[in-house]
């Protein structure tokens, strides 16, 4: 299916604006290579207007009770509401997901804004008891400011929102920095919350070279605060650059996602569950199952329930066919990352179930699409079981004691998500307390709630998202001591 292409501007202090030297990107689609559209490529000269309309519209923005901002953004969230169709369909077109899939991440994003708009009313302070009866100690919170959001492009609108929600509930003013790569729904997203009601200047969204705008918004003196998903390289030149002025930084990095399955687990729903969070996205995803450790007692049985989903899973342009489990992946670079993966491990002695390979037809030939993928005889020294493959591919290894899965599962430098799947609350309660990750996920593949914190360990991020704990990454805390006459 041709689509019109679609040519969008960028969003600061509630208008729609070129780049202020005109430039511009042109966007293709990963399921044809057809051009679909442009956004503009903005200068420093747009990072200091939209930053100097961010930090004037906090003055008011802040200013309002709690209870303001939470039913403004509660209005505003009603009309992205209604913008759900088209801009599922952005997002479908641009990353290549399958439309329904991409549809249901706008709707989840604005259940995220709404989560925090409520929170909004609840951040709490405290009183203190004090040393001497004249004087009185209370503590509140107050928002830290302009915040920088830089966001990825595999979950370019639902990442955005883990950001945004919390921020614009306390009281912040965002500038936000999309991926070149996907850069259309998460500008439209923006635009879409300035129609619904919120204040000029509030949200502004700038599309454009990351080198050049990310490091010109963390080093700005008027952004106070710093929040990135992406990689744990880009993480860690974030924090070093934010370092010379101390400012709040949060990041949700890189993961190598494993899962222990045991003796006594559900087969049936391991498998599914591994295909879920292995392959949903084409794998495109921080929390994917990227290797698996089977109890050898089960382990032939699990790989062949495995396989037999992978094989009925469908490819194709979920633009043109809705009905397409995975769509392509957004650009070539992950097609050639999974191909030399599956090469590595397979010249190290590991077996080739299934995929390991783009699919055949003229559908495929101009896309980046690459079959789901199943790796057994797998070992620590291969690529696919120590680095973020951030494709369909899931290594598997067997293991006789638990222990030794435990060993094999901690065998990383990143700490985002762990699974595991097992009948026994013993096991259940010892396991997941030894493995060394933010989440564990016992017997289901819901990673992802807004009640519950999102924290990386180890070289997976610093700080947290989601949970009304996030809200205080964007508060710093008051003391006031008053002496009593």
């Amino acid at each position: 299916m041709i689509e019109p292409a679609i040519h969008l501007n960028l969003h600061i202090n509630g208008q729609s604006r070129p780049a202020s030297e005109g430039g511009r990107l042109e966007l293709r689609s990963p399921a044809t290579g057809e051009i679909i559209g442009s956004v503009p490529s903005a200068t420093l000269a747009d990072i200091e207007v939209a930053v100097a309309a961010a930090h004037d519209a906090f003055k008011s923005w802040s200013a309002l009770t709690a209870y303001e901002r939470e039913k403004t953004i509660r209005k505003v969230i009603v009309h992205v509401r209604t913008q759900a169709d088209y801009l599922g369909r952005l997002m479908a077109l641009e990353q290549g997901k399958p439309l329904a899939q991409a549809r249901s991440e706008i709707i989840g994003a604005c259940d995220t804004i709404d989560y925090y708009a409520a929170e909004a009313p609840r951040i709490e302070g405290w009183t203190n008891p004090t040393e001497d009866k004249n004087f009185r100690s209370w503590v509140n919170y107050q928002p830290v400011g302009v915040c920088g959001l830089i966001t990825p492009w595999n979950y370019p609108v639902s990442l955005l929102s883990w950001k945004l929600g919390p921020a614009l509930a306390s009281g912040c003013t965002v500038v936000v920095k999309p991926t070149t790569v996907t850069p259309l729904s998460p500008l439209a997203f923006c635009a879409a919350l300035t129609e619904g009601g919120l204040p000029a200047g509030v949200i502004n969204c700038l599309t454009g070279s990351g080198a050049t705008l990310g490091e010109a918004l963390i080093r700005h003196p008027h952004v106070t605060k710093i929040a990135m998903t992406g990689s744990t390289e880009t993480g860690k030149r974030i924090l070093s650059l934010a370092a010379p002025f101390l400012k709040k930084v949060s990041l949700e990095l890189g993961g190598q996602c494993p899962a222990i399955v045991c003796a006594d687990a559900d087969l049936d729903l391991a498998a599914k569950t591994i295909a879920y969070k292995g392959y949903r996205n084409c794998g495109q995803s921080c929390s994917s199952v990227n290797r698996v450790y089977a109890h050898t007692s089960i382990h032939d049985a699990l790989v062949g329930k495995l396989q037999a989903i992978a094989e009925r899973m469908s490819l194709g342009d979920g633009l043109s066919d809705p009905n397409v489990d995975l769509g392509p992946m957004v650009s070539c670079d992950g097609v050639q990352t999974s191909r030399e993966h599956v090469a590595d491990a397979v010249a190290q002695g590991a077996r080739l179930v299934t995929g390991g390979k783009a699919p055949e037809g003229e559908a495929y030939a101009r896309g980046n699409y690459f079959r789901p993928t199943i790796l057994t005889r797998c070992t620590q020294s291969m690529s696919v079981m120590r680095d973020e493959t951030f494709g369909p591919v899931v290594g598997f290894e067997s293991f006789e004691k638990l222990d030794e899965a435990i060993r094999l599962a901690n065998d990383t430098n990143y700490g985002l998500v762990a699974y595991l799947f097992t009948r026994d609350l013993t096991t259940t309660v010892r396991v997941s307390e030894a493995l060394e990750a933010g989440t564990v996920c016992v017997n289901h593949g819901a990673v992802n709630t807004n009640y519950g914190p999102y924290a990386g360990w180890k070289d997976s991020g610093y700080g947290l998202e989601l949970s009304r704990r996030a809200m205080f990454e964007y508060l710093k805390p008051k003391h006031v001591k008053v002496a009593l006459g």
